[in-house]
């Protein structure tokens, strides 16, 4: 173990020399995440699926979000989980009642890597019905994901953004719920404006990591929290949407199936 440890410690000096853009965000990466992550990050770069980080683009209580390059010079989302996240007896919870995450252990180390690749198989999921990130690979804690922007700046979030037709806007969106739970069977369970990015041509979902399965027993309440979070906001915008009704319309479709 000595000598594995050691072999470690060499190995991650020499490839976080060349994997990082700076100093300061190898320091800023040090600082926040523990062997194992280091371990995760130099076999993403042995699978050729890293070959440079550049800084944070975004950081919370769960996750830190980072720019980097594949080896082909793809520009790439890595989102590494934090195993020190506070909130990972929730992120048991949403696990335990999805029927595709049945068989983990409860040890944060292992719920947080399954919450990884709870994300990566939403993402494939949802990639059938909405535009949102392709995803590129998962490592323990670490999901690797296509970039949505251009150089080295994402597109706006959803709140960022002047909306022409916000009704409209509604409606899609609302549709898009609804096909998601028809086609795939879940639900993305944190939509709101935050999680919504914008191009030119279309809206591109992100974040999710929190999506169940419609079997899941809070999924409706999810389900509905989605459409009223996306309700509320297009009214802030100059929309006027009964979220009640709105609510009601979603679930009365998803009866007649």
């Amino acid at each position: 173990m000595k000598d594995e440890n050691i072999d470690f410690r060499e190995r991650w000096k020499e490839r976080s020399r060349q994997m990082f853009d700076s100093s300061e965000g190898k320091k800023a990466f040090e600082n926040v995440f523990d062997n194992e992550t280091k371990k995760a990050l130099l076999k993403l770069g042995d699978r050729k699926v890293l070959d440079r980080l550049y800084g944070t683009i975004e950081s919370g209580k769960e996750s830190a979000v980072f720019l980097a390059d594949t080896s082909e010079g793809e520009r790439v989302i890595v989102k590494i989980y934090m195993t020190q996240a506070g909130s990972f007896r929730e992120m048991e919870k949403y696990l335990r009642g999805d029927q595709r995450f049945r068989n983990f252990k409860s040890d944060r180390r292992s719920v947080i890597n399954e919450w990884c690749k709870k994300e990566f198989k939403n993402l494939k999921k949802a990639a059938n019905v909405v535009r949102c990130p392709e995803p590129k690979a998962f490592q323990k804690n670490i999901l690797v994901m296509e970039f949505i922007g251009e150089e080295f700046s994402p597109y706006p979030k959803l709140k960022d953004v002047e909306i022409e037709n916000p009704e409209e806007a509604f409606q899609k969106i609302k549709r898009n719920i609804k096909e998601l739970w028809q086609e795939e069977k879940m639900v993305h369970g944190d939509l709101s404006e935050y999680n919504i990015l914008m191009t030119e041509e279309q809206e591109v979902w992100i974040d999710f990591s929190q999506g169940v399965h419609k079997s899941h027993p809070e999924a409706v309440e999810l389900l509905k929290r989605d459409v009223k979070n996306m309700a509320s906001f297009f009214n802030r915008q100059g929309a006027d949407i009964d979220e009640q009704e709105a609510v009601q319309q979603v679930l009365d479709a998803l009866e007649d199936l």
